[in-house]
């Protein structure tokens, strides 16, 4: 089976046609950014993934507009003693310049700013304090990072991503930042046309 897999991305890698992005290109990616720094205020290591599924257009042969999808589910967390879980979805709108437009390799910077939802819930719905509501609410989402794409053939590609990500929650009084830091991001990416 890995000879399998492995002789297929090897494939991929020696198809010899490549193109750079052009102006009307339309890409979708998908993506994962597993958290590895988080804020420690419900002292329980809240630690996850995101997963982010994008769509991207190019307005020229630099610049695409991104919309970016998120969701995040996880069901180890700690508040106030009680095993607790979250669900969290968010889209942020996104520019994407690229410095860098070669064939196979696109090195870019990217800025993007959303707004999204975070719900929490114990794990025993019988028991449900009024913290978990108060922690629950809107969440504002910003997004800086630099990142490469290098494609396999004109349609294929990996991308990665260096973003430094703040989530914060916008609604509740009871907590403030849910996420600040570095979130390396690793996708797979389609160019449509």
């Amino acid at each position: 089976m890995i000879r399998i897999i492995l002789s297929g991305f090897i494939l991929c890698i020696v198809i010899n046609s490549y193109s750079q992005s052009l102006k009307n290109d339309l890409k979708i990616t998908v993506a994962a950014i597993p958290l590895i720094d988080v804020n420690n205020q419900f002292k329980s290591g809240i630690k996850g993934i995101v997963f982010k599924p994008s769509i991207g257009y190019f307005i020229n042969n630099r610049t695409s507009l991104e919309l970016n999808f998120s969701y995040v589910s996880y069901d180890k967390l700690v508040i106030d003693g009680i095993d607790s879980h979250y669900d969290s979805y968010g889209f942020i709108p996104v520019i994407r310049y690229a410095f860098i437009n070669k064939e196979k390799l696109r090195l870019f910077a990217e800025l993007g700013f959303g707004y999204g939802t975070i719900k929490y819930n114990p794990d025993n719905q019988q028991y449900k304090p009024p913290v978990f509501e108060q922690l629950s609410g809107g969440i504002s989402l910003f997004n800086l990072g630099v990142g490469l794409n290098y494609y396999f053939n004109p349609k294929f590609g990996v991308e990665l991503i260096i973003p430094y990500i703040r989530s914060r929650n916008i609604t509740s009084d009871y907590t403030d930042v849910l996420y600040n830091g570095i979130g390396p991001t690793i996708g797979l990416t389609f160019k449509v046309n």
